[in-house]
């Protein structure tokens, strides 16, 4: 990572520690990796924030640095107590670290404000985040846990997990009420054909934060596989067209992160 230009430190919380990538100059952004894994799909991600004006913090949450493997990875983290064995209504361990690495970057700032990015697995990880005083803008892209391959394969097997998201109750409601005191916006999206992520869970988190949540929903990117990573994978394979879903989905991202943490907290 080093060579790709960015710095690196172990944040250690006293129960689980991760190595955070850093780079660039501006407004703290959080960004948490999805699956397949941390690789270069993400590293352009991050540096597309970077080049809008934002410094990345990018903790490196599970498998090696620059790879990717979607099967293994998420077969460990369904065994992984960090994780919440990916239970339903449930916040893993993991949340309680990445709140107080929001904690640690908004203070060694002094106190400035701080954005947070989760997709795929980590989207939902958003939730809790915004407990937190110095996070002051969230977005929680194409939220995926959990999920059924019988409904992405075949498109059917609905039922209550569509809503259904790897964040406790007690944690979406001391969410929602902080960002209701505090008018901390949130924005929720996904593609409209998206089987990984449902519409139903979207819908539920976006109804949830009520007036201080935004949902979007975009159309096919005309990408060669199952739209899902909108930040990354599908914005990669995406035609460089400034109508692309991808494309009006990243701007939107930058717009929101540049509008909500220009001044500091308070």
């Amino acid at each position: 990572m080093q060579r790709l230009g960015f710095g690196a430190y172990t944040f250690d919380d006293g129960a689980y520690q991760h190595v955070v990538y850093v780079k660039g100059e501006g407004p703290s952004v959080i960004v948490m990796h999805e699956l397949p894994g941390f690789e270069e799909h993400t590293v352009h991600f991050l540096d597309r924030i970077v080049t809008a004006g934002f410094r990345v913090h990018a903790p490196h949450l599970f498998g090696p640095p620059m790879w990717s493997d979607t099967t293994l990875n998420y077969a460990r983290l369904c065994i992984s107590k960090e994780f919440g064995y990916l239970k339903s209504n449930r916040s893993a361990p993991v949340c309680d670290w990445l709140r107080g690495l929001a904690r640690s970057v908004s203070a060694g700032d002094s106190n400035a404000r701080v954005g947070v990015i989760g997709m795929c697995l980590t989207g939902a990880f958003v939730i809790p985040m915004v407990i937190e005083p110095g996070v002051r803008a969230g977005v929680i892209s194409q939220p995926a846990i959990p999920t059924s391959t019988r409904y992405i394969m075949t498109g059917t097997g609905q039922g209550e997990w569509m809503q259904e998201m790897n964040v406790s109750d007690a944690d979406l409601q001391a969410a929602t009420q902080r960002c209701a005191r505090d008018h901390v916006p949130i924005i929720v999206q996904r593609f409209k054909n998206d089987r990984v992520s449902p519409h139903e869970r979207a819908e539920r988190i976006a109804r949830a934060f009520g007036d201080n949540a935004t949902l979007y929903e975009y159309g096919d990117p005309g990408t060669k596989h199952h739209p899902h990573a909108l930040l990354t994978y599908e914005y990669d394979d995406a035609a460089d067209d400034a109508t692309n879903p991808t494309r009006v989905a990243l701007e939107r991202v930058v717009a929101f992160l540049r509008e909500n943490l220009s001044a500091r907290s308070t």
